[in-house]
């Protein structure tokens, strides 16, 4: 898997922690350091929109009959957040002062990264690719589920642009790129000003 990351982000990518323990040595002698193990749901992503639902789910992942592998785009994306404040200054005769008038926060900017893999048959992975597509088509607000996106208090996001590339090498694998920004309900942000 690491070498497929390595084409795809020209980046090594090990689904495990480098190291669940750390060795360290000071004046007393040897200390042994370990750490707990991962959860790796917190990876879990979950998008619901229009009555259809996508999972992105943490590799290695086991169909189950409640929830067979073909409803799990996995492995998870690689998420980044961004966020900025939205101001109103106004600059004073003096040098380098300015009147900060009003302030607020602006929506989430998200960017997703990831690999669509085939690791059924092996081969181009068109349905996977076609559930992404679906999921960008639709011109709505998409509710979104994920530890990720809890602890920033993001509910819903809307699409904003999608990029899909193959990997040279890899027929069973393409990258691709989402954008996508956080949105609120307009009666959430009318009643709490």
């Amino acid at each position: 898997m690491s070498s497929r990351y390595l084409a795809a982000f020209g980046l090594l990518f090990a689904g495990q922690l480098p190291s669940k323990a750390n060795l360290s040595q000071d004046e007393k002698g040897f200390e042994l350091t370990s750490f707990d193990a991962v959860d790796p749901d917190f990876e879990n992503i979950k998008f619901i929109y229009s009555g259809s639902e996508i999972n992105f789910a943490a590799l290695p992942f086991v169909s189950t009959p409640d929830e067979p592998i073909a409803n799990i785009l996995a492995p998870p994306p690689i998420i980044s957040f961004s966020r900025q404040k939205a101001d109103i200054e106004t600059p004073t005769n003096e040098n380098d002062n300015i009147v900060v008038e009003h302030w607020g926060t602006r929506p989430w900017e998200i960017r997703m990264r990831g690999l669509l893999i085939d690791v059924e048959n092996h081969h181009y992975p068109e349905q996977r690719i076609n559930q992404l597509y679906q999921l960008f088509e639709y011109n709505g607000v998409v509710e979104v589920s994920g530890t990720q996106f809890f602890d920033k208090d993001i509910a819903s996001i809307y699409f904003k642009g999608i990029e899909i590339t193959g990997i040279q090498g890899y027929q069973d694998t393409v990258q691709y790129s989402l954008q996508a920004r956080s949105i609120r309900p307009v009666e959430f942000t009318l009643l709490n000003p």
